[in-house]
């Protein structure tokens, strides 16, 4: 019987509202899927999400490994479809991948928020088993 896993999102970032201040923000998405914990975790601890996920998303044109196997200090590169608001790609660089905790952390290098102004974007990964 597979258990249910919660995984949870934590995106941060920091944006400058003020020519010296800085407002943190902290957004979190919550998402169960009904695997065993284990088996989610070999997918984002990885590249093999990207090779799950990215065919299936219209908006994404490709994504590229530019160093790395995967593990700390792997940068991929994401290009999109262009949009109005000129998004043209992303870039990010792994920064802690934790097998005990089942947790992956990855820094923004270029994109997304950057592209706006904002100074550092972290997305973390915690992959949690449901009793």
């Amino acid at each position: 019987m597979l258990k249910q896993i919660s995984l949870v999102f934590f995106v941060l970032f920091a944006c400058y509202v003020g020519v010296n201040s800085r407002e943190l923000k902290h957004i979190t998405k919550e998402l169960e899927v009904n695997v065993p914990a284990c088996e989610a975790w070999e997918l984002y601890r990885n590249l093999g999400l990207i090779n799950i996920i990215v065919p299936k998303l219209t908006n994404v044109q490709s994504t590229q490994v530019l160093k790395g196997d995967g593990g700390v200090g792997t940068v991929a590169k994401t290009t999109f479809v262009p949009d109005e608001a000129g998004n043209s790609s992303y870039t990010e660089e792994f920064i802690v991948i934790d097998d005990q905790k089942r947790v992956k952390a990855a820094k923004a290098l270029e994109g997304d928020c950057l592209a706006f102004g904002c100074s550092v974007l972290i997305v973390e990964f915690d992959i949690k088993e449901k009793s």
